[in-house]
């Protein structure tokens, strides 16, 4: 693909895509299309429809949109927790158990209004009751529309980790306007554009070096600017699936950086997109140390992560390489006892000796990685303290 290409930014206009999964989903992308978003629903039938959303984002932009639908349709508006809360069994139990309650049947429809952790619960509650209803993703968050509506997997979070109780529950559609973008705050854009980069380092150099040309640390983008960048990060992960639409070969290696990153946010509770971002840095110094990259390539993960998307705030203090190593043995990637890790072996290339696309590591160099990558993250937030007192 030409990434150079200009985006014909056209609001109102339409983009259909597939997600190209084994259960393909109808990916409509465009700004300014809430109006046509009707126009789809009535494809299908149904007895009831059923709104999600948070708080914020209904006054913000949802009541719009729940108007022109309950205007001609029996719609209820139901509020779940803002951001990681909603990943829970409590808010699952009570999502189910309120649907029950207020009559859905096999033939109704969810809509999930909201970033990733809104398109989680409502999609694990929808797979779950009547052994899987339907619903209709409709992303806020950069995140959600360029990559987690992709994957069809929806999850809750457990007592030790990230996303342990799940399934695979494909949406009747997707609906990504990315009007809905432009007063995200900023740590939530680089939330999603980090997986953007993420799809550059591991398949695609043309496409990272169009990210370091296009991104500016404050993301201060035109609305075309920003549709432009948003379709071209799910141009560059659809290719991906497209090779391996049961992602169980490699399209695991969209879970570069994933495995630190998922300790580091389930230790830390921040968001996904910065604990990748620590997470990708930490994975190319392993890369390094195995002789798979050059120490040229670890400079570019911490060039186009810090200087060009911003991500720069100092390493948690709290987090200790014991603390991530223990996190890191939760994870829900695991295929055995040993730590497994995808890893590039250039830009644009991920290593594969074992035919998995995850590479089994010894646990005493994953320590002596993690050391080093944390007393180096010390020592660059004490000169950074030191010059800015100076």
């Amino acid at each position: 693909m030409n990434h150079n290409q200009p985006f014909d930014f056209v609001p109102g206009k339409v983009i259909t895509l597939s997600t190209h999964l084994e259960k393909p989903s109808p990916f409509y992308f465009g700004y300014g299309i809430h109006q046509s978003f009707l126009s789809e629903l009535e494809k299908y039938s149904f007895d009831k429809i059923f709104f999600f959303t948070e708080p914020h984002l209904f006054e913000s932009y949802g009541k719009e949109l729940y108007d022109q639908i309950s205007a001609k349709y029996p719609c209820s508006v139901e509020f779940v927790p803002a951001g990681e809360k909603c990943k829970y069994f409590p808010v699952l139990e009570e999502t189910c158990e309120k649907l029950i309650a207020k009559g859905a049947s096999k033939k109704s429809i969810l809509l999930a209004f909201g970033g990733g952790t809104v398109g989680n619960v409502v999609g694990l509650a929808a797979g779950l009751i009547y052994r899987g209803i339907r619903f209709v993703e409709i992303p806020t968050s950069m995140t959600g529309q360029t990559d987690s509506t992709l994957s069809n997997k929806q999850a809750v979070n457990g007592g030790t980790g990230k996303n342990h109780f799940g399934l695979y529950h494909a949406p009747l559609f997707i609906w990504a306007d990315t009007k809905y973008l432009k007063t995200e705050p900023p740590f939530s854009r680089r939330s999603g554009i980090i997986e953007g980069i993420k799809n550059g380092f591991i398949s695609d150099e043309n496409f990272l070096e169009y990210l370091e040309q296009s991104l500016n640390p404050e993301l201060d983008f035109t609305d075309a600017k920003l549709t432009e960048i948003a379709y071209k990060i799910i141009l560059s992960k659809l290719p991906i699936l497209q090779q391996d639409p049961s992602e169980k070969g490699y399209a695991i290696t969209l879970e570069y950086g994933h495995t630190f990153g998922h300790g580091i946010e389930w230790l830390e509770k921040i968001s996904h997109g910065e604990a990748v971002s620590y997470g990708m840095k930490i994975a190319s110094h392993l890369g390094k140390e195995l002789g798979l990259i050059s120490q040229k390539d670890v400079e570019r993960h911490y060039y186009v992560i810090e200087k060009k998307l911003g991500f720069n705030n100092p390493f948690p203090e709290t987090i200790t390489t014991e603390k991530l190593m223990d996190a890191m043995i939760a994870d829900n990637k695991k295929t055995g006892a040993a730590l497994r890790f995808v890893l590039l072996e250039g830009i644009g290339q991920c290593y594969n000796p074992e035919g998995d696309f995850l590479v089994t590591v010894d646990k005493e160099l994953v320590i002596k990685v993690v050391e080093d990558f944390i007393q180096q993250e010390r020592q660059r937030k004490s000169a950074k303290t030191y010059a800015f007192a100076v």
